[in-house]
């Protein structure tokens, strides 16, 4: 029995709620997988896989499903299917001009991570996503345009945790003022070259990555934010004392 049966079966015996398959070389998922009704997590990460079977839909508790790494191009149509989705991972596949239209459907996401997918824009529904706190958007080709990054991820109010580095930004979009909730802003590696001044609003801030050393006025500012504990530019640390 090759590596990824033998986890399969441990799963099975187990009644683990999570399935790793993390690295074993597979090309598609194996079809004993549908036996595990019960599971809940499933880590797919670092294969060679390019879409997903429809009888996922069949496994009725699931909530995380990983795919980093993998040979995705086209979106598999199941994902769009899985509404009892928290935590989903797309990262480090190829979905250059795929539509992510499927994303306002999975309306019970908590977490949505896009790092490096050659992603350039998020759809209108995306701010269907009212129990959304975490969004990684590291290292895509994102903008600050509302074809690419939509205003309604304004609407995107429970987020504490937001992840714009590594994008095409030139400002910072004005809908983030409305995320009073977040906790982690991550704006470095951008061209960035003005923090606007309501960035003070946000003070439920602890951390906060920047594209640009901090002038006086900004560092006036950032001072201002009663929980921010950390500060990092280009440049490393920032200290605003």
């Amino acid at each position: 029995m090759d590596e990824a049966g033998q986890r399969i079966e441990a799963a099975l015996a187990a009644r683990s709620p999570v399935l790793d398959l993390s690295r074993c070389g597979l090309r598609e998922l194996p079809d004993a997988v549908r036996r595990l009704t019960h599971l809940e997590s499933l880590k797919l990460p670092f294969n060679m896989i390019d879409d997903l079977p429809g009888w996922l839909t069949g496994l009725d508790h699931l909530v995380e499903l990983d795919v980093t790494h993998n040979g995705i191009e086209e979106i598999p149509e199941v994902i769009g299917h899985l509404t009892r989705l928290r935590v989903l991972d797309l990262s480090e596949n190829n979905l250059e001009s795929e539509s992510l239209d499927f994303l306002g459907r999975l309306t019970a996401l908590t977490t949505l991570n896009l790092i490096d997918t050659r992603s350039d824009r998020l759809p209108d529904s995306i701010g269907n996503l009212a129990r959304l706190t975490e969004l990684n958007l590291y290292l895509g080709w994102f903008r600050d345009e509302p074809q690419s990054l939509p205003d309604t991820l304004g609407q995107l109010t429970a987020l504490t945790r937001l992840e714009l580095s590594g994008n095409g930004l030139t400002t910072v979009p004005e809908w983030i003022r409305r995320l009073t909730n977040l906790r982690y802003l991550g704006l470095w590696w951008n061209e960035i070259e003005e923090i606007p001044a309501w960035i003070g609003e946000l003070t439920a801030l602890t951390e906060l990555t920047l594209p640009l050393v901090p002038d006086e006025a900004l560092r006036a500012v950032l001072r201002g934010l009663p929980r921010l504990e950390r500060v990092t530019s280009s440049d490393g640390d920032v200290d605003l004392s």
